[in-house]
């Protein structure tokens, strides 16, 4: 009455081993790679020592005196004048401020100089600036004469 029916079910088991061995591998890296992406430095803010100076005429001068280069068409300068006045110079905009040498970065012994056309009153505050950070903050004086 029984009849011996014994298939061979080896190439089943394999085929299932390998699909459990891919799906395992899969689930594994996508948690790593998850977990990973929590441990990555995120992007630094520019570090610049900057000097100001200025002349009678009411240009302002900011000189890079050390730290990171920084893109010159990202850089903003904001001038906070005495009577509440408010002036944003930008490279290329309107007013511009000129870089010197005139590249593409910000660096080293480079200087920005915004020509007002305004003699300074003598506490005027200057900020510059990029889109992600205040680079320097600071009031100037008044020329020398």
């Amino acid at each position: 009455m029984y009849r011996n029916t014994r298939k061979n079910f080896n190439a089943v088991s394999e085929v299932v081993g390998e699909m459990l061995m891919i799906s395992l591998v899969l689930i594994l890296v996508s948690v790593f790679s998850v977990s990973l992406a929590d441990h990555l430095p995120s992007e630094r803010v520019p570090s610049v020592t900057i000097m100001v100076s200025n002349d009678t005429s009411g240009n302002i001068m900011l000189w890079h005196k050390g730290g990171d280069w920084v893109k010159a068409d990202s850089l903003r300068v904001r001038v906070f004048e005495t009577d509440g006045d408010v002036t944003t110079y930008t490279s290329g905009g309107i007013p511009p401020f000129m870089l010197v040498p005139d590249v593409d970065s910000f660096d080293l012994e480079s200087n920005i100089t915004v020509n007002r056309g305004l003699p300074l009153l003598g506490n005027e505050s200057v900020s510059l600036y990029t889109d992600r950070a205040v680079l320097f903050s600071g009031t100037i004086g008044r020329g020398s004469p």
